[in-house]
């Protein structure tokens, strides 16, 4: 197979990225190297966002109808369908996820992309508003030049998702994937210049923390969105807050999950597996926390090693993977500290034993152990597992540490664990069930706490990419 070069796209044009650290890119099934990495250099990054800027200022994009911007990324949705294939095993390949879920993400992109043209030609960029004098009208305008840092766990997803709803929302972009996985931003931007985007209006930059600080303190960057680590969410925001760059920041969060006295613990244990083992246990919203009633505890402890254990653990490239490999080796050696900082506090780690020996596979593990946990997030295939004496105690316990994105409750009174739901600081809940899909076309989700700023849902995340100016007569007369 053969991998995308790691090119800078600036102006419409792909050019060598001719820095290295001597890193590679891995197999992380065989932890056999792949591609060196390749960076960009600090100047390719203020050319790219002069680019961006010479475009939003001269309205080459913003200044299509929306209809017009919808052609456009129709194109790129169909230039993308053809390529589900070869997006899914690279996604597979630079994330560990099983190539099942790869080619659910990879095709939905262009859904994704279709959906967010309709939205943005739904809401249109200017109407008019009720007015004594009339003539007033509202305006949406984009911010700026717009920094998209993408996250390594879901990366054909998240860059789409991202680019889709700015590109509608007439946003001029610069993306900087992850170091860890670069290869399908490389193929969107094929797409972009395929589907005749004008250029300038998305360029991409390649490399680590250096590119990515960069980008984000550049004065002409007007709005960031960035969903990954907290540490660097803080160090965004840091930097923002000065010039008051516009920020949706999508962090870490421990996410707890409250199993009620009455829930039957064989449909709670599947479910909170389904929920930790996705994407090989590395997306944001997964179920890390769960609190059980204390006398129950170390039976559902058992039941779900016993579930963990019933999951298909092996390549992210072979059809009947359940649960793959994380991502690269840093990823698995935090999650082994972590294991390790748990036993040394006293929890009992139990873990599978069928876990293939080379990669950079982590043994899905339940550690048992009351009390609050960990203070940093644990993002893999490993649960926590600890009791309480009442649903008060159970609350408290839930909303300690880093909370904010989501939650989940189990309980045979849907109605009960509904309203208990409402107790938790999360921006969503779900009750008896552990689904990465939102549960509803019109969710409109907030980040809570330390979880980020902003939120997520489809009008929202349009919205976000916007300020809303209003234009009009001012005739003299008026009251005041």
């Amino acid at each position: 197979m053969t991998y995308p070069a790691l090119r800078t796209w600036i102006g419409g044009v792909a050019e060598e990225s001719p820095e290295s650290d001597g890193t590679w890119l891995h197999d992380p099934n065989t932890a056999e190297p792949l591609a060196a990495s390749a960076s960009s250099t600090l100047e390719q990054v203020d050319r790219a966002v002069a680019a961006a800027r010479e475009a939003h200022d001269d309205a080459r994009w913003r200044g299509l109808a929306p209809e017009r911007r919808a052609e456009k990324l129709i194109a790129l949705a169909d230039w993308l369908d053809e390529r589900t294939e070869e997006v899914a095993r690279l996604d597979a390949l630079n994330s560990g996820v099983p190539i099942s879920v790869t080619r659910l993400f990879g095709g939905a992109n262009g859904a994704t992309l279709r959906d967010a043209a309709q939205r943005a030609a739904a809401v249109g960029d200017v109407r008019d508003l009720p007015s004594a004098q009339g003539g007033v009208r509202l305006h949406r305008v984009p911010w700026g030049p717009t920094a998209l840092i993408l996250p390594w766990n879901a990366p054909s997803a998240m860059a789409v998702k991202k680019t889709a709803f700015a590109l509608a929302a007439g946003a001029t972009v610069v993306l900087k994937p992850s170091s860890f996985s670069p290869w399908s931003a490389q193929l969107l931007l094929e797409g972009v210049h395929a589907a005749g985007i004008p250029d300038g209006v998305v360029g991409l930059v390649q490399g680590s923390g250096g590119i990515g600080r960069a980008l984000v303190a550049d004065e002409r960057i007007a709005a960031i969105s960035m969903t990954g680590s907290t540490p660097t969410g803080r160090a965004i925001a840091a930097t923002a807050a000065p010039r008051f760059a516009r920020l949706q920041l999508e962090l870490g969060s421990n996410n707890p999950a409250i199993v009620r006295a009455d829930a039957d613990l064989d449909a709670a244990a599947k479910a909170l597996t389904d929920g930790v083992l996705k994407l090989s246990g590395q997306w944001c919203e997964a179920p890390r926390r769960v609190l059980v009633d204390r006398a129950r505890r170390d039976e559902l402890a058992g039941l779900l090693i016993a579930e963990f254990g019933r999951r298909a653990i092996g390549s992210s490239l072979d059809d009947a993977t359940e649960v793959g490999p994380v991502a690269f080796a840093g990823r698995r050696d935090e999650l082994a500290a972590q294991r390790d900082r748990l036993r040394e506090a006293g929890a009992e780690a139990l873990s599978v034993s069928q876990t293939p020996a080379q990669g950079w596979f982590f043994a899905p593990t339940v550690a048992v152990l009351d009390g609050p946990g960990l203070a940093d997030e644990v993002f893999g295939p490993m649960l926590l597992v600890g009791g309480y004496a009442d649903e008060d105690e159970a609350v408290a316990l839930a909303n300690t540490g880093q909370v904010g994105l989501a939650g989940y409750v189990f309980g045979a009174d849907e109605e009960a664990a509904t309203a208990l739901g409402t107790r938790l600081v999360a921006g969503e809940v779900k009750v008896n069930g552990t689904s990465v899909l939102d549960m509803s076309p019109e969710s409109a989700q907030s980040f809570f706490g330390a979880s980020g700023l902003g939120g997520h849902g489809d009008d929202d995340v349009l919205d976000f990419f916007v300020g809303k100016q209003v234009v009009g007569s001012d005739r003299p007369g008026l009251p005041l």
